[in-house]
């Protein structure tokens, strides 16, 4: 399969043994230039609408519209979003540990309760996160978010905290690499560097080297206080699985690492 929107729309279309003039002339086109331009990638991003109109006249399955709709770099629309939570939420909810959906811009599109009571979120961050889908990156370099006000204080801490949050923006880099023209990721770039701490790790991040995220980049392991014991490190494995209906999203999971950790949510409702 093709690695280009446009290169993946013609591979669909030779499979299925469509012309590009029937495609033209189910759009209400005289001539095939367009749907040229687009395979050979001379037009970057058509809109939206445009793509859908292809993909039905293309009669593209579901799987295949959001693989392209990912290849592309669209955004998954609200009505989207809420068919995977209404899909997704009985697993969600279910897991026994923290549990939660991203999508391939890192937005947070639905969460259960045990994430929140991980990373102690207050009832008005987990409001705004529930009701606005913020990036996991604005979310992690918030000067409010409870590991950033726990870990900085401390030298120590602080210089690990720094560590994970430089592997993680040069993980986001990485996932975003194909992206970096698209008018949402300039302007969340943009308003990023308003913040101090992420403007700090961002410059850096070019010159770390971490061989693992060549090779591991579906897996992570997670550090946060004991909500109710600040002596105490939790520790948890996280799994990162595509959702296969749609590609523009995965499912984070958590797993205890220890057994101090295992203990705590085994004690939690």
């Amino acid at each position: 399969m093709s690695a280009s929107l446009g290169g993946l729309l013609k591979d669909y279309r030779l499979q299925k043994n469509i012309s590009q003039m029937e495609i033209a002339f189910s759009l209400g086109w005289k001539d095939t230039t367009r749907i040229s331009r687009i395979e050979q990638g001379h037009i970057e991003k058509p809109d939206r609408l445009l793509i859908d109109k292809i993909c039905k006249a293309l009669e593209l399955k579901s799987q295949e519209t959001n693989r392209l709709l990912l290849i592309g770099g669209y955004l998954p629309t609200i009505n989207e979003i809420q068919n995977v939570k209404n899909v997704t939420n009985p697993l969600i909810q279910s897991w026994k540990y923290p549990a939660a959906i991203r999508d391939f811009s890192w937005r947070i599109i639905h969460s259960n309760e045990k994430i929140f009571q991980y990373y102690k979120i207050n009832q008005k961050q987990k409001d705004y996160i529930i009701n606005n889908y913020p990036s996991v990156i604005e979310v992690t370099f918030h000067s409010e978010f409870i590991l950033n006000k726990q870990f900085m204080p401390n030298k120590f801490f602080a210089m690990k905290r720094k560590i994970f949050l430089t592997t993680m923006l040069k993980d986001f880099k990485e996932h975003q690499r194909n992206y970096t023209k698209d008018r949402w990721y300039i302007d969340f770039i943009k308003k990023m560097l308003d913040n101090p701490l992420f403007r700090e790790i961002w410059i850096q991040t070019d010159n770390v080297v971490d061989p693992l995220l060549n090779h591991v980049t579906n897996f992570a392991i997670k550090t946060a206080f004991h909500p109710n014991n600040p002596n105490i490190i939790l520790t948890t494995y996280l799994m990162v699985t595509p959702y296969r209906e749609d590609p523009r999203f995965e499912i984070e999971f958590y797993t205890p690492a220890d057994m101090e950790t295992f203990k705590y949510f085994d004690s939690i409702k």
